[in-house]
């Protein structure tokens, strides 16, 4: 198991085995069970301010429904702990039923400028009231609290309203000095901000309050009654329904069974609360409950929204940015809304995690395609009413299992949709021009939908959608319902990441580990990024660094530090139909990145895992960084006459793209100066150098000519080797101008092309005197070039040049044109020669071939040229700027950082 993997699990054994030792303090036949933090419909106002722009009530759960989800998790007691009201608590107790008191205050921390929230139960409607004019001021709150006998909880401590970064860490030595009561155990959170909580209350020694309330002029005695032993609790932070009780506290009360017959529970409980004799119980997952949960709130949005207003929203506090989200997602709801399938399949969603199933013509009415989905509801309804147990474990899993389906029938419909589609079928039988032409939409999206659309552009046309997107309408609103659920409960509880991680490190423990997914569409392929990316993939392997692969591949097998997921789909494009594009599952993608323990990706290919790994960013919050391995306006220019207008677009999409990423490796400083000049205008700190460099088989290997080449070529003759694909981006069609060149000049070569693709009929044509050996195998390619005078490369394509480099190292020369990768290797006159054009090509190779000392000079130099891309110094400076430099070293050694960590480490165990 990885260290990442080992971590996740270690967090997840240490937390369990705190709360059985807690526990095992109380016995269990004398303690309360009440979960002390949830909500209902009574949480009307939320804190956020896009839900209030959109007038959204933070649950529309009912109040009867959730004392009966409590009820079912066996809870003794109910509290409703609602945001700034205990509405719900006076309702109940209206009835003649038994309720603790309780509300979360949002309380403002005018020193740090944050806001947090209390949890405080015992108080009286009146008492409310004036709470509720002392919440914008956090010890006012406090105080009056404590000379009340007002029970105060802190709830997620590690979880405030302060951005990114986090609250300011002196606040919680204030927060250690105000509060005696903390929740470590909140069901809605992660397990390691649970257990970090927890550590750092058992971190809390007197000598520390002490020294605290000095340097703050704080005494703890004014709002604690525990000033130096804390005291925990646990809360389901349930505002759905789904899993209130689940988690809750224990409140220990001696002699139960008496008391409970004289004494109502409700003072029971506080006296327990007051004296601080309780312990958490229950399970928490890593995000599968907030996910659910954000699906069951989406789902309800979509079936209770109503209209918030235009001119409201805009006069409505807060930024245009705010606005405009808002503007966007409204409009995305209510036409979620006009589709009844769509309304049909939420509200089914919605009341089977209540446990009410479908009804009986609906689960048959519906088509094939969409019965894998109706089922997977179904189940959840029929465990809810029958089966707790397996309730729990289908809400786990229902989520991807639905977005896997949706997956599947978008990709089906997509494929056949697309195969009747007079449109794609003319845009297929034409080339990759066309398709990207097609990328304008007009400014009125209606027109998408005309049944006659006319062209509006000079170099594009509109494309008519309607009958495309009847077929996907629900699929894709459903699909994106789900991803939307799943990057926000991951957003929230990973949104302070940076934070948490810091609290950790100032404790001494639970650090997490540095670890990154590296995310390609290309790793088995026959082309050069796919030779670097796996030699890589060697050398992690061979070095068991913290780095771990993904590919989404329907073939390729696991192994270590290589993880595969199964696609949804698969695609080709215009001009490269052997290669298979395969369409990952998000959510797929995304569990395992959780599940691995990752702290940061790295992505080397734009399309499909270039989306994924934005995706994993804005759901995860972790750094991404690119690995650049295409120029793809050359590739575009070379291959294809797009007017200016269309390599404008092409070029805007490449920089709306590229400044997603937190920094950028790059393979020469063409590329760097690109990137950091106007057009794309990105961050030159955050542009990293790298290289590529080649296997230890690629070195001189002896033998005669006739092995490889047969008894065409002799030993005397000098040998100009192309070797890679034969397309026209790879510049072979200067090939026969070279050698016409080279003819003109009376010298005479032999040229050998290794190498397959869709010019070769049309160069063997115009080449007739050259030695076309087809594809030749990597592992052949050592002997080739250990028998080549010469490689040409003649691609102005090319970010490095893999080639040059396996030439080089193998003793070969090489001739190139002086642009991006070849600049970056070859010094010319040195080690190789440099052109600008074919002619000064032919120049230099004629002076190759007539100066015998030239040419051992160039080759000899070209092999110690070679040797200077060592893996190591190429992958610890890589390390280094990914920031894990200063955690492993590629020679396996530990670095002087993580040895001084190790150090820190230990005296904060021992507390020195």
């Amino acid at each position: 198991m990885s260290e990442s993997g080992q971590f996740q699990q270690q967090i997840q054994q240490t937390f369990q085995q705190r709360l059985d030792e807690h526990q095992s303090q109380f016995p269990e036949k004398e303690c309360l069970r009440i979960d002390l933090h949830c909500h209902d419909c009574n949480s009307d106002v939320t804190d956020e301010l896009l839900g209030r722009i959109l007038r959204f009530p933070e649950t529309w759960l009912k109040t009867d429904e959730l004392v009966t989800c409590l009820n079912e998790h066996r809870c003794d007691l109910v509290t409703i702990t609602n945001h700034n009201n205990a509405r719900s608590c006076w309702e109940l107790m209206e009835t003649g039923r038994d309720v603790l008191s309780g509300a979360e205050f949002t309380c403002f921390f005018k020193r740090f400028n944050t806001r947090l929230h209390v949890l405080a139960y015992g108080f009286t409607p009146a008492q409310e009231e004036i709470l509720n004019g002392l919440r914008n001021d956090l010890p006012a709150f406090l105080t009056y609290a404590a000379d009340h006998d007002i029970s105060t909880i802190l709830p997620h401590p590690l979880y405030v309203g302060a951005g990114a970064k986090g609250p300011d860490p002196v606040m919680y030595e204030h927060l250690a000095l105000m509060f005696d009561r903390f929740e470590v155990l909140n069901g809605q959170r992660d397990v390691w901000q649970n257990l970090l909580t927890w550590e750092w209350l058992d971190s809390l020694t007197e000598e520390r309050i002490d020294h605290w309330q000095k340097k703050h002029g704080i005494r703890s005695e004014n709002f604690c009654r525990f000033v130096y032993d804390k005291r925990v609790t646990g809360g389901s932070d349930d505002h759905m329904g789904l899993f209130a009780g689940t988690c809750g506290t224990g409140l220990y009360v001696p002699d139960l069974e008496k008391k409970r017959k004289q004494t109502p529970l409700s003072l029971l409980a506080l006296e327990a609360i007051q004296s601080g004799t309780m312990h958490p119980y229950g399970e928490v997952f890593i995000h599968e409950k907030l996910n659910v949960a954000f699906m069951d709130y989406l789902s309800q949005i979509a079936l209770n929204m109503k209209e918030p207003g235009l001119l409201r929203m805009f006069l409505h506090k807060g930024s245009l940015r705010d606005k405009l989200v808002c503007l966007g997602f409204s409009n995305a709801m209510q036409e979620l809304r006009r589709h009844r399938f769509t309304l049909f399949f939420f509200r089914s969603f919605h009341e089977a995690l209540h446990g009410r199933r479908p009804g009986l013509i609906s689960r048959f009415k519906v088509t094939p395609d969409f019965r894998p989905l109706i089922r997977a509801i179904d189940e959840i309804a029929r465990a809810r009413s029958r089966d707790r147990k397996r309730y729990m474990e289908l809400l786990k899993t229902g989520s991807s299992r639905m977005f896997s389906c949706l997956n599947q029938i978008i990709a089906k419909r997509v494929a056949s949709r697309a195969g009747h589609w007079e449109h794609l079928d003319r845009v297929r039988n034409k080339n990759l021009a066309d398709l990207i032409q097609q990328l304008e939409l007009p400014s009125h999206v209606r027109a998408l939908f005309e049944e006659d659309p006319e062209p509006t552009l000079d170099h594009g046309s509109r494309i008519n959608l309607s009958d495309f997107f009847d077929a996907l309408t629900f699929p894709v609103l459903a699909w994106g319902v789900i991803a939307g659920a799943s990057l926000l409960s991951t957003r929230v509880l990973m949104g302070q990441r940076e934070f948490v991680n810091g609290f950790a490190r100032s404790l001494g423990r639970h650090v997490h580990p540095r670890r990154v997914l590296w995310l390609t569409d290309t790793l088995c392929d026959d082309n050069g990024v796919s030779t670097s990316l796996s030699r890589k993939l060697s050398f992690i392997q061979e070095r068991d660094l913290p780095i771990d692969f993904l590919v989404c591949h329907d073939r390729i097998q696991e192994a270590p530090h290589l993880k595969v997921v199964p696609p949804v789909g698969s695609f080709t494009v215009p001009g490269y139909p052997d290669h298979v594009f395969q369409v990952p599952d998000l959510l797929a993608v995304q569990a395992l990145f959780i599940q691995g323990g990752y702290d940061r990706i790295i992505c080397s290919t734009e399309l499909l895992m270039g989306l994924a790994a934005l995706f994993l960013k804005q759901s995860m919050a972790v750094p991404v960084y690119f690995f650049m391995h295409t120029d793809w306006l050359t590739f575009f220019r070379h291959t294809m006459e797009l007017p200016p207008p269309v390599m404008d677009r092409i070029r805007r999409m490449l920089r709306a793209f590229y400044h997603q990423f937190d920094g950028i490796f790059v393979l020469n400083r063409d590329h760097r100066n690109w990137l950091t000049g106007p057009a794309i205008a990105y961050d030159g700190s955050r542009v990293y150098n790298t290289a590529h460099w080649v296997d230890e088989r690629f070195r001189p290997l002896p033998g005669d000519r006739r092995a490889v080449f047969g008894e065409q070529i002799s030993e005397s003759d000098i040998v100009l080797v192309y070797a890679g694909r034969l397309s026209e981006e790879k510049g072979v069609f200067d090939l026969p101008e070279i050698m016409a060149a080279l003819d003109r000049s009376g010298v005479t070569v032999r040229l050998v092309i290794a190498g397959t693709g869709p010019a070769e009929n049309r160069l063997k044509a115009l080449l007739p005197g050259a030695l076309f050996l087809g594809w030749v195998d990597r592992f052949r390619m050592p002997a080739l070039y250990s028998r080549t005078d010469l490689l040409v490369l003649p691609s102005r394509f090319d970010t490095f040049g893999n080639v040059i480099l396996e030439a080089m190292s193998c003793g070969a020369a090489v001739a190139a044109y002086a642009e991006k990768g070849p600049l970056e290797i070859i010094q010319t006159r040195e080690n190789g020669i440099l052109a600008e054009d074919p002619a000064g090509l032919a120049e230099g190779i004629a002076r190759f071939v007539r100066d015998e000392t030239f040419r051992h000079t160039l080759k000899k130099n070209s092999l110690r040229r070679a040797r200077s891309f060592s893996r190591e110094t190429i992958f610890n400076a890589f390390l280094n700027n990914l920031g894990l430099g200063d955690t492993v070293h590629t020679d396996g050694t530990d670095s002087l950082s993580e040895r001084v960590l190790k150090k820190e480490t230990l005296k904060a165990a021992i507390g020195y």
